[in-house]
């Protein structure tokens, strides 16, 4: 009887760990799938200033809570603009609801 009892047990904690590790790998491939997103923004702004509302747009389509896009001016009278895009992190078996934030500069 206690051989089943600790058995069953360990199933249970089997489980629950499987439960969690794939509640964290979808976390993370969200994450990457941000990281790409961000990228391509990036890449976008630095190849025209044209597309920034359509970027912004695209953002808010794909799930993404914000994509700010800051053009500034350096010292030397270069643009290139700040690009910081915000997207939730969640882990909802732990109840954990977090806001991310990628940043990045395209010149």
């Amino acid at each position: 009887m206690k051989g089943a009892v600790e058995t069953m047990m360990g199933m249970i904690m089997i489980a629950f760990m499987a439960v969690l590790s794939t509640a964290y790998i979808i976390a993370s491939l969200n994450t990457q799938k941000a990281q790409n997103y961000h990228s391509t923004v990036v890449a976008e702004v630095e190849a025209g200033e044209t597309i920034i509302q359509s970027c912004k747009k695209k953002a808010l389509e794909n799930g993404y809570k914000d994509l700010a896009i800051e053009p500034l001016i350096s010292i030397k009278n270069e643009k290139y603009a700040k690009v910081t895009l915000t997207y939730d992190y969640t882990l909802p078996v732990l109840n954990l609801f977090l806001k991310h934030q990628i940043a990045g500069y395209a010149r």
